[in-house]
């Protein structure tokens, strides 16, 4: 088995020492996200959708409805936890006109495959969108390849089509309507993660990102948030329990750049007393997780919290305000543990109100019904197409790699007269990533998963013979086990999902152990190419991370300015904070993974990947530094405006501008030198009528924003 796929391996520039590692991590299953109620709900349209074609028609209406049916509740658990209903339709709609397309054109060979290209050109445009829009569109491919592939004159091709389209209805109209009793368990478990989380940045390096700690936090936003639960009061008191979980992430996000300030001052005592501190805050923290997921009468956290207190209290009277040559930066930090403090009493009384709701962990399946798409939203995708359409981005790229791969690969497949050529553009159309990191991990992945789905599906085949009735079970369990392991293992669910597909084609085609092995062999020749048409056109690194850092530099640019309004006193919507704040932190994230990615890439260079580290490190200060500046607004560390503090504010967002500007490889405009503009707050003293606690965030901003430009080369020296 790894001969088999070493080939794969080597053409994707892999090293083949990497093949023990690969095998280890595409079986690796995480049980936690092992969901078998969820596999039950998806898995059992697929069923009814197989019956009703057989009570309607031949086998071969039974295949259609069932594969219709099987590529929505594969996009369902891509798009988890929320799949949109109108994507959910579309996606049917596609696969529908997919079917019609490929079938109607295949008495005319030239034509099938020169509408191939531009359905891959748009698959891969899709991309821009989200990997669910990219997965509606792969099925969109997948239809028009593997259902359509049968040549048939246009009223058949339509009544194929209208199966697929009848297929996926049933599992669109099941997931909306089979909705099981809603629970707390589940809304309580994602807020408790969240807490364990906190729990655990409280005793992180203060120089690694909050991202992974804010997402966990979305995830329970996104829980509280069903439609399900609208209108319950009994959410009331975790929502709130969450939002108080927001503030502590962003006063510990606060709390790490002023510990790393204190170790460059070299107060390791006030570090260490400060570390001391949040090692009871992160006890409280744990004790309000556990208190969420087992409900006692008797709560844990109150005395964790009360211990953190009295710590607290007693660094406050060695090194806090108002104490004898308090330091500055260390009286920061007690103001910052003494609100955190405050968080957790609040967040821990919530949870008491929140009391017990028992039951087990339940699911609601992700459908959301939306409205009408405004055009405003629809004109801005189009402008987002648009603004991809060039050859160094990914999107296109990725496009015109699928647009010539997998007609080629088809045209290949016929030229070869291979048994079931088909799945050979299939494999390419699935496989084909726009990065190299995401088409090497999951190109493997689907290797393997399809010899064990290909191996068990012959053996299920040949050992039992069966006939429709035992067909439809095993349609069941492999469709059970399919989706209920998907997100837990790729490689497993698509292994699962590949002997449902086998053990539906079987109803329709002999031989089944030849099937499964031309599967396989397909599959390998598919990834082959795939690898070989990324390796001829690769994305370039450089292009995706300079788009992605010009987006974060953007959006510390919009977070930080309505935080100088607040600093300067005027008003501010707390949503208009927070919402910025998010997308900031959804812009770093984007800008993270994307430095990751091109980490793999075989184009990338040491001095390209040590650039863009420097520039997320740089960002991270940034962030940092704004907080601070907008918790001390909100306690009332305001300014009186001053030309001085003017010029300064006006030069750090224009600095900002600038960067991004300059990332997205426009003319940037000159900016002024902002240690200079710091130096005028610093002379006019309290003239300036700033306090001390804001110019340390200022000066903060000011070395962190010089960084960023000597990173760029917007600046020859700069002093950090």
């Amino acid at each position: 088995m790894v001969r088999g796929v070493r080939p794969f391996l080597r053409s994707a520039g892999a090293p083949v020492t990497a093949v023990p590692a690969t095998f280890r991590s595409a079986f690796r299953v995480d049980q936690n996200l092992i969901r078998p109620v969820v596999g039950a709900v998806t898995a059992l349209p697929v069923v009814a959708a197989f019956v009703i074609g057989l009570a309607i028609g031949t086998p071969r209406t039974a295949i259609a409805m069932a594969l219709g049916a099987n590529l929505i509740a594969v996009v369902s658990l891509v798009g988890a936890p929320r799949l949109p209903l109108r994507l959910a339709l579309i996606d049917a709609v596609a696969m529908g006109l997919s079917v019609f397309v490929g079938s109607a054109t295949g008495p005319y060979p030239w034509l099938h495959a020169a509408l191939l290209a531009p359905w891959c050109f748009a698959t891969g445009m899709l991309v821009v969108f989200g990997q669910t829009q990219a997965t509606v569109g792969t099925q969109a491919i997948i239809a028009y390849l593997v259902i359509g592939r049968f040549s048939q004159a246009p009223l058949p091709s339509a009544h194929t089509g209208l199966l697929v389209i009848a297929g996926a209805l049933i599992e669109i109209l099941a997931l909306l309507v089979l909705r099981l009793p809603p629970s707390l368990h589940f809304q309580r478990t994602q807020v408790a993660d969240g807490f364990d989380a906190l729990s655990t940045l409280a005793l992180r390096d203060p120089y690694r990102s909050t991202v992974d700690v804010a997402a966990t936090l979305d995830e329970a936003e996104r829980a509280l948030s069903s439609p399900s639960l609208f209108g319950r009061t009994d959410v009331r008191e975790l929502r709130a329990a969450l939002d108080q979980a927001r503030r502590v992430r962003l006063d510990l996000s606060t709390l790490a750049g002023l510990r790393a300030r204190l170790a460059t001052e070299g107060n390791f005592a006030a570090e260490s007393a400060v570390e001391s501190c949040l090692e009871d805050a992160a006890t409280a923290l744990a004790a309000i997780a556990a208190d969420l997921r087992r409900p006692a009468e008797e709560p844990g956290w109150h005395a964790a919290a009360w211990a953190f207190r009295e710590r607290v209290d007693r660094l406050e009277r060695e090194i806090g305000p108002g104490t004898a040559g308090a330091d500055l930066s260390a009286a920061h930090c007690v103001a910052g543990l003494d609100a955190i403090g405050g968080q957790i009493r609040a967040a821990g009384n919530l949870v008491d109100a929140a009391g017990s709701t028992g039951g087990r962990e339940l699911w609601r399946p992700g459908i959301v019904i939306a409205g009408v798409r405004a055009p405003g939203r629809w004109r801005h995708d189009l402008t987002v197409l648009i603004e991809n359409c060039h050859r160094n981005a990914p999107a296109f790229r990725h496009a015109v790699r699928l647009a010539v791969a997998v007609p080629a690969s088809a045209l290949l497949a016929a030229w070869l007269s291979l048994p079931r050529g088909f799945w050979v553009p299939y494999a390419v159309a699935v496989i084909l990533k726009p990065d190299y990191s995401t088409l090497f991990g999951r190109g493997v992945g689907r290797v393997l998963g399809t010899l064990l789905g290909a191996t068990l599906a012959a053996a299920l085949i040949s050992a039992l013979r069966p006939d429709l009735a035992m067909t439809a079970v095993l349609i069941a369990l492999t469709a059970w086990v399919a989706y209920s392991t998907y997100v837990a293992s790729f490689s497993v669910g698509v292994g699962f999902v590949t002997a449902l597909v086998l053990i539906l084609l079987s109803t329709a085609m002999p031989n089944p152990i030849s099937t499964s092995a031309d599967r396989f062999i397909d599959i390998i020749l598919g990834g082959l190419i795939a690898a070989a048409a990324y390796r001829a056109w690769p994305t370039s690194p450089r292009g995706a991370v300079r788009d992605a850092e010009s987006e974060l530099f953007h959006t510390l640019r919009e977070y930080l300015e309505v935080v100088f309004v607040a600093v300067e006193g005027g008003p501010v919507r707390r949503s208009a904070l927070t919402s910025r704040s998010r997308a900031n932190r959804r812009a770093w994230a984007r800008a993270e993974a994307a430095v990751g990615r091109s980490i793999q890439e075989p184009a990338s260079t040491p001095a390209d990947v040590s650039k863009a580290r420097g520039l997320l490190a740089a960002a991270l200060r940034i962030v940092r530094a704004s907080h601070a500046l907008r918790i001390d607004a909100t306690h009332g560390a305001t300014v009186t405006s001053s030309r001085e503090f003017e010029l300064l504010r006006d030069g750090l967002l224009g600095a900002l501008d600038t960067l991004s500007t300059h990332l997205a490889q426009r003319p940037a405009n000159a900016t002024p030198e902002l240690r200079v503009l710091y130096r005028g707050i610093e002379q006019a003293g309290d003239a300036a009528h700033v306090p001390r606690s804001v110019r340390l965030h200022l000066d903060e901003l000011v070395n962190a924003i010089n960084t960023a430009m000597y990173l760029t080369a917007l600046a020859e020296s700069s002093q950090r």
